[in-house]
């Protein structure tokens, strides 16, 4: 079994891509640089799928994946969670992106639970992270006390009150 400490996400599939059943993957990093797998969140289980083929479009990637080879196959698995495993990775890549944060629960050391990183706005030089209950809140090196990569949490010092 797949567990969620072997993969890291790498966007969502997003739509159809073509008849024969490509699919555009709306990417949350760029992490990924080739792989056997891709592994979706499919009913909370994660479920591996040799990829065939892909390629960039953009930001974004399209996926071609073994035995999905027309639109009604594809359609089903549009809106599910995509993830690369950990071991796919190379050593120069390994480093942590504010993107992986996404899924984590934020914890303030003053304020307790903050809930849980939706999206990473790492568009400008100040970095926002989206929480669950739509509130942004600044990601900074300077706010992080602790990074707990098993469990999903980050404990951090805002330095305001919410």
């Amino acid at each position: 079994m797949i567990t969620q400490d072997q993969v890291i996400l790498i966007g969502t599939l997003a739509k159809p891509f073509s008849t024969h059943g490509a699919m555009l993957c709306r990417t949350t990093n760029n992490r990924w640089q080739g792989g056997d797998f891709i592994v979706l969140s499919i009913d909370n289980i994660l479920v591996p799928f040799r990829v065939k083929d892909y390629h960039d479009h953009g930001q974004d990637l399209v996926f071609e994946l073994k035995d999905i080879d027309t639109e009604a196959k594809a359609r089903p698995l549009i809106g599910h969670e995509a993830y690369m495993f950990r071991s796919d990775i190379t050593e120069e890549e390994d480093e942590m992106l504010w993107t992986d944060f996404v899924g984590y629960t934020v914890i303030d050391s003053d304020q307790g639970e903050l809930g849980t990183i939706t999206a990473i706005d790492d568009s400008t030089e100040n970095i926002l992270a989206t929480l669950s209950l739509n509130s942004l809140i600044p990601l900074h090196e300077d706010f992080i006390q602790s990074i707990d990569e098993a469990s999903q949490i980050l404990t951090i010092t805002l330095p305001y009150q919410l």
